[in-house]
């Protein structure tokens, strides 16, 4: 993965003396302020009914060995099975540069912890353990005070750290605040990409440059001020604050991006469009010497069809939704048929990732 184009001194300069010029008249820009705006909440872009939908993938794109015998009883099927999906998201991470040595978090809500006592709990990293050298078995069970939950897993699972495991506060205060405030959300995923982490320093934000960062604006991008490293837990509600009710992207000014969504796929599928649309972004600035006059930033009649593109962006092409009409359970000419994208895009990174590091080193 290439590092921003800014990190080249000579562009960075030539780039810095014409921002100090454009900047502050395009900030004040009705445009820019339109995009920058905080808490920006993705339930506001789309004010049509959607039709019913049909999704013709195949129910599980994605599926992981059964439990091992020797770990039957530390984990139920369905914890065993998140936590495969969680630890090959960890080793996806690596292969996309989304992570920074030991640091950096990806953490899942565990399914039907809520009704359990001392619930929720979610899944996450031990911390001195790389992105590179997670598996199922050596991912920590916390609450949501960080606490961990023993299970009783064999040393051999967990050679590298055999003891019982090291939480990194700054991951917990920032996962668990958002698990906790939000019910929709059981992916968080968290890392350093350089260029979305350089972009996080500007007061730009996000433009609506590409696909990608009007998929990032469609979902809703809000933006948290920096306040140092997070281990204050009293950073909590402003955070949580700030990411809103809906919203599934948090850009950490100074920092670097927190993807919320419902599913691991999902997290999966906004993570690679935010970073994407940072390089791009960044890209495109470092071509122009910083020059915003130069760049093509949609005005606001395009922008809007740019935004109601992107409610159709699973679709599928008319002729499979002709197709769908004629079927025992969908039978309504106003019925959709939509792809499961996300879980397309997860299901090709995770099989890149058990072809690098093999589903024996992952799943166990």
């Amino acid at each position: 993965m290439q590092t921003s184009p800014l990190a080249s001194s000579g562009t960075f300069l030539v780039a810095l003396i014409s921002l100090s010029t454009h900047v502050e008249a395009f900030v004040l820009s009705s445009q820019a302020h339109h995009y920058r705006h905080h808490n920006r909440c993705s339930s506001s872009l789309s004010s049509t009914k959607s039709p019913p939908i049909i999704n013709e993938e195949v129910s599980c794109l994605n599926n992981y060995p059964s439990i091992p015998s020797d770990l039957e009883g530390c984990f139920t099927d369905r914890e065993w099975e998140q936590r495969c999906s969680l630890a090959v998201s960890y080793r996806i991470a690596y292969l996309h540069d989304w992570h920074e040595n030991v640091f950096n978090h990806i953490t899942l809500k565990v399914d039907g912890s809520d009704s359990e006592p001392g619930g929720p709990y979610f899944l996450l990293n031990d911390f001195g353990i790389g992105f590179d050298e997670i598996t199922a078995s050596n991912l920590l069970k916390v609450n949501l005070d960080g606490m961990i939950i023993q299970q009783s897993i064999p040393a051999d699972r967990r050679e590298i750290n055999p003891g019982k495991g090291r939480v990194f506060k700054p991951g917990y205060v920032l996962h668990s605040a958002i698990h906790e405030a939000r019910h929709d959300v059981h992916a968080i995923w968290h890392g350093h990409d350089l260029d979305a982490s350089a972009l996080s320093q500007t007061t730009l934000g996000i433009l609506p440059l590409s696909q990608e960062a009007s998929y990032v604006l469609k979902k809703g991008l809000s933006f948290h001020p920096f306040e140092g490293s997070a281990n204050d837990e009293s950073e909590q509600p402003r955070l949580v604050a700030n990411l809103g009710p809906t919203n599934q992207f948090l850009l950490l000014e100074d920092h670097g991006p927190i993807v919320a969504c419902p599913t691991i796929e999902e997290a999966f599928h906004g993570m690679y469009f935010l970073t994407r649309a940072c390089k791009y972004q960044m890209k495109s600035f470092a071509a122009v010497g910083g020059d915003l006059s130069r760049i093509n930033i949609p005005d606001d009649e395009s922008k809007d069809e740019i935004m109601r593109r992107i409610d159709n962006f699973d679709e599928a092409p008319a002729s499979a939704k002709s197709t769908a009409s004629n079927t025992t359970n969908c039978n309504n000419k106003d019925d959709v048929v939509m792809h499961d994208t996300s879980g397309l895009m997860f299901a090709y990174a995770r099989r890149s990732a058990e072809r690098v590091f093999g589903k024996d080193q992952i799943y166990r």
